[in-house]
């Protein structure tokens, strides 16, 4: 039998032994950052970029699928990173974008991929990251009713030089804090991410083709639309519109949903072609997996300049 004098002694003695567990169960694990998406259009991006982004780095992946898109996740440095393809084409890219914001925190989208070179600076194997982007091809295409003259409807105000029958016009947007939709020429690439890709390209080494030193550069309009251009003539109009660094036919949407959603987005495109203005047959198939691991070691001097 304990003596009465005891009780107070064990009382002390266990909530020493008990509290700790108590504090230890009740304790909440630390929430996990927001995720940094990266993403690309088709099998062979999404290869490059993992590459050089994770597998190089003896990184691990995991996988999540939600509505047909696989989802896979790793840490890149300190980024918790989220990968998947957007699917090729303005719809599947805004639709897999949005699906992304919509079930996963995020802090900020990348993309890094291929395009075809509209600047007739560049040449494949180039990297451009522009700092604005815009639809090529939202527009009209009007009857012709005399040789140079068409039919403009009412609603159309011309501010674009057309392409034959075709005038191009921007798109209609609207998003939180607006009161009504409107046009909006370009959508911006962060400025903050724009000014992380400067500091990051002073100490990057220019990716190599065929003994020659790459452009690497960034600013300017890049321009997306729903069909793949192999077109001289229309090559030659899009940079005379728009002064257009690339094209390429899911940009433009990215950074819509972006704009909409208030998220920073910076896209890295690799040259895998001229859009038409080469003298012989389109490269994209020869340059495609060059332009794309160039334009995904780029995106790695970006992301490690951050750490």
């Amino acid at each position: 039998m304990l003596h009465r004098r005891t009780l107070p002694s064990l009382v002390f003695l266990l909530a020493l032994v008990v509290a700790p567990h108590a504090r230890a169960k009740s304790r909440k694990p630390a929430a996990l950052p927001p995720y940094s998406i990266v993403m690309a259009s088709f099998p062979e991006e999404l290869t490059a970029m993992k590459k050089v982004l994770v597998l190089d780095r003896k990184g691990t992946l995991k996988m999540t699928t939600i509505n047909g898109v696989a989802f896979e996740s790793a840490y890149v440095g300190r980024r918790r990173c989220l990968f998947f393809l957007s699917g090729m084409s303005v719809a599947n890219a805004a639709m897999t974008t949005q699906l992304a914001l919509s079930k996963f925190p995020v802090k900020e989208v990348f993309f890094t991929g291929i395009a075809g070179g509209i600047n007739p600076a560049y040449a494949p194997g180039d990297v451009v990251i522009p700092e604005r982007w815009a639809y090529h091809g939202e527009g009209a295409l009007l009857n012709e009713r005399e040789p140079g003259k068409f039919q403009v409807p009412p609603y159309l105000k011309p501010h674009y030089p057309n392409f034959h029958m075709f005038f191009p016009d921007d798109v209609t947007v609207i998003r939180a804090g607006l009161p009504d939709y409107v046009q909006l020429a370009t959508f911006p690439a962060d400025p903050g991410l724009i000014a992380l890709a400067k500091r990051a390209l002073v100490a990057l080494k220019p990716p190599m083709l065929k003994g020659r030193a790459c452009k690497v550069n960034y600013g300017g309009t890049g321009v997306s639309g729903t069909v793949f251009c192999d077109n001289a003539q229309y090559r030659e109009f899009v940079f005379s519109v728009w002064k257009a660094e690339c094209l390429d036919m899911e940009s433009a949407a990215i950074a819509h949903v972006c704009w909409a959603n208030k998220i920073p987005c910076l896209i890295v495109r690799g040259l895998s072609d001229l859009a038409g203005g080469q003298a012989g047959p389109n490269e994209e198939e020869i340059y495609l997996k060059t332009a794309a691991e160039h334009s995904a070691l780029v995106l790695e001097q970006i992301l490690s300049t951050a750490e």
